[in-house]
């Protein structure tokens, strides 16, 4: 029964453009090649069900009342808005419009900006990319709440609402000032470093558990000498041969080029699977941009 009333009020509301477009009533019949008492018998039920007149005679001119006028205005302006949409809708299938929201580990983010979004922003400079980061479980957790659109991380989770695509795996490396006696190593060991000052994370940092699973494994406990919650700080340390840190080589790319720092990788069957996921919300569909992201992300940082 709705559709049978929204398709009679489309229809009467056309019929009042093309009273208001052609002067009358017959000479809008012959306009829309429809049948004048069709046009007729439609407005006079759209008046009664309004309890208004929507159309007046004046001389043998047929014209729109006030309100008539009003039901145009609205047909023309929801019309407007419609193409409007439109419009809009393909600039969003075409990328000249949009937003993505990522989640990601601090470790990875200059990685991301240098690989894949400075070539995406150069293609699509239209497209708003907001980056969130944090610790694992917050990362997870905007994934799973819909607060962004793709996570990336250490670690995958185990919860079945998300679904984490492994793209890049990379030794973990102890990260050396270029003044420091071991720089030169082509790997070291965790025992090695019993003497050393350390950096450490959080605990609930996905690179920190990887230490920890190590330290556990070998049967050590070592007490850092700095406890920081930003890969870039824990690398500025290492930098001024304060400490030795902990991340991967890409993660303190930027200090390497600068000839500040050497990674080294670590001699432990876990640190050589330290591996990042892609993750995104089971059943969410992602918008084109977020798609293409995520397509460019698995296809510029996969290691091969």
């Amino acid at each position: 029964m709705e559709s049978i009333e929204r398709e009679l009020s489309e229809r009467v509301l056309q019929y009042l453009v093309a009273i208001s477009t052609y002067g009358g009533m017959r000479q809008a019949a012959v306009g829309l090649g429809v049948n004048v008492s069709t046009i007729s018998r439609q407005v006079a039920l759209a008046e009664r069900a309004l309890r208004l007149s929507l159309v007046s005679r004046r001389g043998r001119r047929m014209e729109l009342t006030e309100a008539g006028q009003m039901a145009v205005e609205y047909f023309r302006e929801r019309d407007r808005q419609a193409r409007r949409f439109r419009a809009q809708l393909d600039e969003y299938r075409g990328l000249r419009r949009g937003q993505v929201t990522i989640a990601v580990g601090e470790g990875i983010v200059t990685n991301l900006v240098s690989v894949v979004l400075k070539e995406f922003h150069i293609k699509y400079p239209n497209i708003v990319v907001e980056l969130r980061t944090g610790r694992l479980p917050e990362l997870l957790s905007m994934v799973r709440e819909d607060e962004v659109d793709i996570g990336i991380s250490i670690g995958a989770s185990t919860d079945p609402t998300l679904n984490s695509r492994l793209f890049q795996s990379e030794p973990l490396c102890a990260i050396f000032s270029v003044d420091h006696r071991m720089s030169a190593r082509k790997s070291v060991s965790m025992e090695e470093l019993g003497n050393e000052r350390l950096v450490f994370m959080p605990a609930d940092f996905g690179l920190q558990t990887y230490i920890d699973a190590i330290l556990a494994d070998i049967g050590r406990i070592y007490v850092p000498a700095f406890r920081c919650d930003l890969f870039s700080t824990a690398a500025a340390i290492a930098a001024q041969n304060l400490a030795v840190a902990f991340m991967t080589r890409r993660a303190a790319q930027e200090r390497i080029t600068a000839g500040q720092v050497k990674a080294v990788p670590i001699d432990h069957p876990i640190a050589r699977t330290f591996d990042r996921y892609v993750t995104t919300r089971v059943g969410r569909r992602l918008g084109p941009a977020a798609n293409y992201l995520l397509r460019e992300v698995i296809r510029l940082m996969s290691t091969r």
